[in-house]
């Protein structure tokens, strides 16, 4: 349970890092690019060791991979690594929670990019327009999805602490990344 709990934050701080020096030009591309075979390694590695984690971990996986997120070269070497380790060695799954969790983080990504490119028009006095904005900025769907998953019986509740975990190192290394474009900014004027 404890790797579960180190592991998972691990991963989405990594691929918070990752995107940022790619997308933001934050980080070290190169840095970045190394990190990646590693960030692979830990992913596989932390499926191939229970039929939940490689459940959640693939869900995540193929939301990001069909919503067409994984652009550049740092995330190919991680996607790689991920899959080949799948075929070398295989991994167990649980097929329903799969297609429902991956459903969710696809539907996750596509809720974040509609709020991103209408981020400007978005009334944040609205409350409900407000709750929007939070809900798919905090990628909600699948943490609901995970919860629910786990109220079933189906996995255990210290899954839907990893993945709040994993999406908490995740929005604190885009919070970090948001500082230094403004501190960029600032010296930069």
């Amino acid at each position: 349970m404890y790797f579960y709990l180190v592991s998972f934050p691990l991963l989405g701080a990594g691929l918070k890092y990752i995107d940022d020096a790619f997308d933001e030009k934050i980080y070290n591309r190169k840095l970045a690019i190394t990190l990646a075979p590693v960030l692979g390694i830990l992913w596989a590695y932390t499926m191939l060791l229970d039929p939940f984690a490689a459940t959640i971990l693939l869900a995540v996986l193929v939301g990001v991979f069909l919503r067409g997120k994984i652009d550049n070269s740092a995330h190919f070497i991680g996607l790689i690594i991920i899959v080949g380790v799948i075929i070398l060695i295989g991994i167990d799954l649980l097929f329903l929670p799969l297609i429902f969790l991956a459903i969710a983080a696809f539907l996750d990504e596509v809720g974040s990019d509609i709020i991103d490119y209408n981020l400007d028009t978005i009334n944040m006095n609205n409350f409900w327009q407000k709750v929007a904005v939070y809900f798919f900025d905090q990628r909600w769907m699948t943490k609901i999805a995970i919860l629910y998953v786990v109220l079933l019986g189906i996995f255990p509740l210290y899954f839907f602490l990893a993945m709040l975990l994993f999406d908490g190192a995740y929005l604190t290394v885009r919070l970090y990344s948001r500082s230094q474009q403004r501190i960029q900014r600032t010296v930069c004027a």
